[in-house]
């Protein structure tokens, strides 16, 4: 339990610094704590509600927030957080499994490729 709370607050760091705690968090659940992938995802979801929203006060009180472009992604987010609910429950474990791993690589490649081979 003790390690699941410093677990969840190291992850909470980290994607409010924009690293991607969020996968993190599914990973270290599907693979130390052994939930599900979905499960696991779904708690990823909640869990970010609580990142996102801490990180939108601090931008709001940095006022640095764009409020009409946030309302169209917040609303746009609902509308696909939805719709990719549904798509999840009606795929394979395995596959899903599967598919977020390959995006988890991508996304990582991406962010080397960015840090380490683009001119700055």
């Amino acid at each position: 339990m003790i390690i699941d709370i410093i677990a969840g607050l190291v992850f909470g760091i980290l994607a409010g610094m924009g690293i991607g705690g969020g996968g993190l968090l599914v990973i270290y659940l599907t693979f130390f704590d052994g939930v599900s992938q979905r499960s696991a995802q779904g708690v990823n979801l909640f869990f970010f509600i609580f990142a996102s929203a801490a990180s939108m006060l601090y931008h709001i009180n940095k006022r640095k927030i764009n409020l009409p472009f946030v309302l169209l992604c917040s609303v746009s987010g609902c509308i696909f957080a939805v719709i990719g609910s549904q798509t999840a429950a009606s795929v394979d474990p395995h596959i899903l499994k599967m598919f977020f791993g390959v995006m988890l690589i991508i996304a990582g490649l991406l962010t080397l490729w960015k840090n380490f081979f683009t001119k700055k």
